[in-house]
């Protein structure tokens, strides 16, 4: 008995210390890079009727939807326009005596490219196919008109949100001298307007 007891102390005195001898960990990490995601907002104000005596309508918007996955200051929002010409697709935005327009082309009846030139001049005076509105921020946003890679546009400023609809507002009266009963043609006239996200450097 004396033996067995001996032999059993020396089998516990000989295993290996396992328990807490070595422990390593291995920490495996992933980047989620800034994102953002936009989509246009349909609304009753996408679309209106122009009265054919003096250009007037009834006021148009452009709402878009942007969602970030983190805080939208990473961002530059820049809204930009576009309309079809016969001289192919030209910025649609105009400052006319320091505010700002967005010009509107006949669709089915393309305006020469010196229509829009006329708008532009600052001092219209023949445009045929093409309207001037003027551009009023109602946003909670600010937007401010600039130049933006070397085109004029509108650049919302950051306001720290990731959840947010950014609108356009057009008005309803036309600027002077870019509607005419006699010159611009029945048909639809339109203005694309695009939200771009451009990441800051």
């Amino acid at each position: 008995m004396k033996d067995n007891i001996i032999i059993l102390l020396s089998i516990l005195l000989t295993a290996p210390a396992c328990s807490g001898a070595a422990v390593m960990e291995s920490v495996l990490t992933t980047i989620v890079p800034s994102a953002a995601v936009v989509q246009a907002v349909p609304n009753s104000k996408n679309n209106s009727v122009i009265n054919p005596e003096n250009g007037f309508q009834s006021g148009l918007e452009a709402v878009f939807n942007v969602k970030t996955n983190g805080d939208d200051s990473t961002y530059d929002f820049v809204i930009s326009s576009s309309i079809d010409t016969l001289g192919g697709v030209k910025s649609a935005y105009v400052m006319n005596n320091g505010k700002l327009y967005l010009m509107l082309g006949n669709k089915d009846n393309l305006p020469e490219a010196g229509a829009v030139l006329d708008i532009l001049s600052g001092s219209p005076v023949s445009n045929p196919n093409v309207i001037a509105y003027p551009v009023i921020n109602n946003s909670p946003y600010d937007i401010t008109p600039q130049t933006y890679n070397g085109t004029l546009c509108c650049k919302v400023l950051s306001k720290g949100h990731q959840d947010m609809n950014i609108s356009q507002f057009i008005s309803s009266t036309p600027l002077v001298n870019t509607y005419s009963i006699g010159e611009d043609s029945a048909g639809v006239y339109e203005s694309v307007i695009t939200l771009n996200i451009y990441r800051k450097p």
